[in-house]
């Protein structure tokens, strides 16, 4: 998805929609279950947004990486919400193999851990060690979801 002059104002909702989701989880210290509940999928469908360019002239105003690395936290907190629900049967899952094509495809660069996060979920199965791979999330969270809003803090836009 390419966000330029004729879609800025849905890049901007999409924006917002992240902050709301980090506001969630930052409140609930983590990935927990049902956060994406806060978001309208109509308004940010994340897989849209995984790889999404913003044009020179409105990164200024919408923060691409951040976005991206948005959308994938929001994929990461499905795919947790789906490995709650169906346990061992997670990966028979369509919709599981849609959340981990699209975090195996196109999201390695904003958030370079997901590449283990994807490998550990898809050997698991009934076999998920669910330590590491809530231990992965916590680290992800304290990474882009923590740090990230700090940095927003001590970094105003110029």
């Amino acid at each position: 998805m390419l966000i330029d002059d004729s879609n800025y104002a849905q890049g901007n909702r999409a924006l917002a929609w992240v902050l709301l989701l980090y506001y969630h989880l930052l409140r609930e210290n983590g990935f927990t279950h049902d956060q994406t509940v806060y978001i309208d999928a109509e308004e940010f469908n994340a897989f849209a947004y995984v790889a999404v360019e913003i044009t020179l002239q409105h990164r200024q105003e919408i923060d691409q990486l951040l976005l991206r690395q948005g959308a994938v936290v929001y994929l990461l907190c499905e795919l947790n919400d789906m490995i709650c629900d169906h346990e061992a049967d997670y990966l028979a899952q369509s919709y599981t193999q849609k959340i981990l094509a699209a975090l195996g495809a196109e999201t390695i660069t904003s958030i370079p851990e997901v590449a283990e996060i994807v490998r550990t979920v898809t050997q698991g199965g009934a076999a998920l060690n669910q330590g590491v791979f809530q231990s992965m999330l916590r680290g992800v969270f304290e990474t882009y979801v923590v740090e990230g809003f700090k940095a927003l803090s001590v970094h105003p836009a110029a």
